[in-house]
């Protein structure tokens, strides 16, 4: 198990608890800490390279005032992405699995919203001395995840 599964105890059926427990963990300080940003991800009819975008945006030397419009836009899109994620999960046709990835996803898309928020504020922070680091934890957390899979 990934440390995000322990909220639903595998009973086949989603419980008023567990979808409380999984939005808890969303909406906890630490909740995406080591979450898996996707790589890509749907935004109404449009299909995002969403980890593509976010590190392209982080290797920049310097950003633009274009590119941080942009940046402004797309957390826009994805935090109104988690409004609608978090809403499925509380009310919607869920089974667990299908619960928890989605919480999963939804903790991926807010560690996006974490990096592109400490862009607007600070633009000096993008930089490929970043990005390198930024992918070698991705790396390094994705080869976790496999190894918990096969053992």
């Amino acid at each position: 198990m990934s440390g995000t599964e322990d909220v639903v105890d595998w009973n086949g059926i989603l419980e008023p608890g567990e979808r409380r427990r999984i939005l808890a963990r969303i909406h906890s300080a630490f909740g995406a800490v080591g979450a898996s940003m996707p790589e890509t991800l749907s935004i109404g009819k449009r299909q995002l390279r969403l980890r593509e975008t976010v590190f392209g945006y982080l290797e920049k030397d310097r950003l633009s005032p274009k590119d941080i419009e942009a940046v402004a836009a797309l957390s826009a899109a994805l935090e109104r992405k988690v409004a609608e994620e978090e809403a499925r999960l509380a009310d919607g046709e869920l089974s667990e699995h299908g619960a928890v990835e989605l919480m999963k996803e939804v903790l991926g898309v807010l560690r996006a919203l974490d990096h592109l928020r400490r862009l607007r504020e600070d633009p000096r922070r993008a930089g490929p001395a970043r990005l390198s680091l930024m992918h070698r934890v991705d790396d390094e957390r994705r080869w976790l995840e496999f190894v918990k899979k096969v053992s």
